[in-house]
């Protein structure tokens, strides 16, 4: 069964009992919860920046993480191709609620539809970020050159998600927490998946690697001791003929 349409869920309703607990499992409300669809928040490279473009709700919503993965992809893709690492993108919002839906099939037959008991509780399915108005959703740092590049993948990613948003760029030239990072080295955030084919590479080759030890003659140590021990056994039938003799 697909995704239901993004309206079941985005209206801001009373909070809804989907507490997961790590310390104590057992006051959860929620068993089995599935995981965060957004794979990676912060992209690119921290650094002393020029601009600082910030993505801001106009009014209270609830967005789910496969729609915020699809908007940060989005983003950092026009980002990457334009800029190379020449700029940081982050992710503000983490989907912690849970989205509880009641199946509408009951059996795999689909001859029966399942409506459930009143006020049940329902089974997780996803999770969701409840985000109130003036929050931001992204935030990315530029230098000045870089401020259309940035505006066209804001927009591109704004096409994944729901609601209204206004596009708020400040000048942080003289920020405090700016200026420290003036003069230091850039601290690189790699992709997720570039990093997982690193450490494969990483392995491949001492796999390939683990041959057998080789004897002097280019043969292999095991046939060396066989014939080793093959060659007393050749004599023992010449020294009983010897006895019988």
């Amino acid at each position: 069964m697909g995704l239901r349409p993004a309206r079941t869920v985005r209206e801001v309703k009373a909070q809804p009992w989907t507490r997961i607990s790590r310390k104590k499992p057992r006051k959860s409300y929620v068993k089995g919860a599935p995981n965060s669809k957004v794979r990676q928040f912060n992209m690119g490279s921290d650094r002393f920046y020029d601009l600082q473009i910030e993505l801001v709700l106009e009014g209270p919503i609830q967005l789910r993480d496969n729609a915020i993965e699809a908007a940060r992809q989005a983003i950092n893709k026009h980002l990457e191709k334009n800029l190379q690492t020449n700029y940081f993108l982050q992710v503000l919002k983490f989907p912690h609620l849970v989205i509880r839906e009641h199946s509408a099939l009951g059996v795999a037959g689909a001859d029966r539809i399942s409506k459930g008991m009143k006020l049940s509780f329902g089974k997780p399915k996803g999770r969701m970020a409840r985000i109130a108005t003036g929050e931001g959703v992204f935030r990315a740092r530029v230098d000045k050159s870089a401020l259309g590049v940035a505006k066209v993948a804001f927009k591109r990613g704004q096409l994944k998600l729901s609601g209204h948003y206004a596009l708020i760029v400040q000048d942080i030239t003289a920020q405090p927490w700016n200026l420290v990072k003036k003069g230091k080295a850039a601290v690189s955030f790699k992709k997720k998946e570039v990093a997982v084919e690193a450490k494969a590479e990483e392995a491949a080759p001492e796999a390939v690697g683990a041959t057998p030890a080789a004897g002097a003659e280019g043969k292999p140590a095991a046939e060396g001791k066989g014939d080793a021990k093959a060659a007393p056994s050749k004599g023992a039938p010449a020294a009983k003929e010897e006895k019988k003799k």
